[in-house]
């Protein structure tokens, strides 16, 4: 049963970003991330803005990218480098929906087929993804 928060998956598709059907669809995404507003408040939906250096990430090349499509606007977008590392973000207003979860789960599966290491996020310090 989806929480009253969550998109359904069939309300949104994952796509490969890098596509040439999608040209432009990134840029627009990295810049709706870059325009967010810093920390309003505490709560743990507040204050989480996507830093410059996970931004960069997103767009960097050669890249595996996979992206959420919701009513033809990328909504979510995730980068997988050579070593495995994976840089996620999702627009603020789609956010604690499942659908990072969901992209983690594709992200992992298409990697794994692929021949990538192991997955995990894109911080100081290596963290396992769980799953």
């Amino acid at each position: 049963m989806l929480e009253a928060r969550e998109v359904p998956p069939e309300q949104f598709l994952v796509i490969a970003v890098d596509h040439p059907s999608l040209s432009g669809t990134l840029g627009v995404f990295l810049d709706e991330l870059r325009a967010e507003r810093g920390c309003t408040g505490r709560g743990p939906s507040r204050g989480r803005v996507p830093f410059p250096e996970l931004i960069e990430r997103l767009g960097a090349p050669k890249m595996l990218r996979l992206g959420a499509m919701h009513e033809r606007r990328l909504i979510a977008a995730a980068a997988v480098d050579n070593q495995g590392a994976v840089a996620l973000a999702v627009v603020e207003e789609f956010r604690r929906r499942g659908i990072a979860n969901e992209l983690v789960r594709v992200a992992t599966e298409r990697a794994a087929a692929l021949g990538y290491p192991p997955l995990h996020r894109f911080t100081a310090t290596h963290a396992r993804l769980a799953g």
